[in-house]
């Protein structure tokens, strides 16, 4: 696959089949993503892979904190208000995908399940956890974060594999921490579910649109 296609073809798949994914093509999806850039070489990444009864444990813990209504603990900052375009971006996402997927905005209870499900890692049977120093420079090293992951996602395509950034698999670092043997002098960024497309799927079929070129880009 060109990296081009990658690029074009690289989507959030949000309804995973079971089968688990082989080690050996996890390991060979990292040791290409370490190659990505970070500010000063400093790779400042890094990985801890969460898949087989790991992945199912942390998948209950994380639903049962979801059934109660537990509110998200992260390790960094979340965005909390967005205004103006971004907010219409991130609003008109969540009404496109539900749409996509036949959920009636008054159906509540599929609109909780689906919520549910993200602390399932939509059904996927791997997470890759990106984690940090906690004596980093937070922008800095989620910058870096931000950019060996984006290499994981397009990694995992060329071996026929979906992704998503699941911001849900970090709402509660301390079961991360438990679960995989994580010290808590390090910072739980971001987790990427991996797995193979469910076949069919809406939630894995939904491709979110983007800017048009000249929004966002101009010469001086």
């Amino acid at each position: 696959m060109k990296l081009e296609d990658a690029i074009r073809n690289r989507k959030s798949v949000r309804a995973f089949l079971p089968d688990p994914v082989p080690r050996e093509t996890i390991s060979k999806i990292v040791d290409l993503a370490r190659w990505a850039p970070s500010w000063g070489n400093t790779q400042p990444w890094e990985i801890v892979v969460a898949d087989g009864i790991k992945a199912k444990q942390l998948a209950d813990a994380f639903e049962e904190e979801g059934q109660k209504g537990a509110s998200p603990r992260p390790s960094i900052n979340m965005p909390v208000n967005f205004a103006g375009v971004y907010k219409e971006r991130y609003m008109n996402l969540g009404k496109n995908l539900l749409t996509f997927m036949g959920i009636e905005r008054d159906d509540k209870q599929a609109r909780i399940n689906h919520y549910l499900n993200m602390y399932r890692f939509f059904g996927a049977p791997c997470v890759i956890y990106l984690v940090v120093d906690g004596e980093l420079n937070e922008p800095y090293s989620c910058l870096d974060i931000g950019s060996i992951g984006t290499t994981i996602c397009y990694s995992a395509l060329m071996h026929g594999l979906g992704t998503i950034y699941l911001a849900a698999s970090m709402h509660f670092p301390d079961i991360v921490r438990g679960v995989l043997d994580i010290p808590r002098n390090k910072k739980i960024v971001i987790g990427i579910a991996i797995g193979y497309a469910k076949p069919g799927a809406p939630a894995a079929i939904f491709r979110s649109d983007r800017a048009a070129l000249e929004e966002i880009f101009r010469f001086a």
